[in-house]
């Protein structure tokens, strides 16, 4: 994991390292326990502008553990965090199989808030892989 900083009003990289090893452990109840009680998680996908929303503590936990059961081995490599202040930029490679047997790989972007040490809003970007647009 690559890493980068400026001065943070109380999130560390320390602490970002351990939340992204945490989704990599597929630990539901320590990934949320990085997020405010009223922190978002917005999925990169679904219906709404934002993706899916999650918004609150126990909807986190709904998002996280529907993420994690979508993609029984959900994996990720090539993170790099840029910490800014009370925002971030973690960008990922992410490769997984769905539970039908589908898999994916494709590169990410999470941009994220702070209050304090805690996870405001985790929201996720990625490339999605089809034909070339122009081509």
């Amino acid at each position: 994991m690559t890493l980068a900083t400026e001065q943070s009003s109380g999130m560390t990289l320390e602490r970002l390292t351990d939340f992204f090893a945490a989704w990599e452990a597929h630990d539901v109840d320590a990934v949320v326990s990085f997020f405010a009680p009223d922190g978002a998680y917005y999925a990169s996908v679904g219906p709404d502008d934002e993706g899916t929303s999650f918004r609150g503590i126990d909807e986190v936990r709904r998002g996280v553990a529907a993420f994690l059961a979508t993609y029984p081995d959900a994996h990720y490599t090539d993170t790099s965090v840029t910490l800014m202040g009370d925002k971030a930029l973690a960008q990922w490679t992410f490769q997984g199989t769905t539970t039908d047997g589908r898999k994916v790989k494709y590169r990410g972007v999470d941009v994220l808030e702070f209050s304090g040490d805690r996870i405001r809003v985790k929201d996720a970007y990625r490339k999605e892989r089809s034909a070339p647009i122009g081509g």
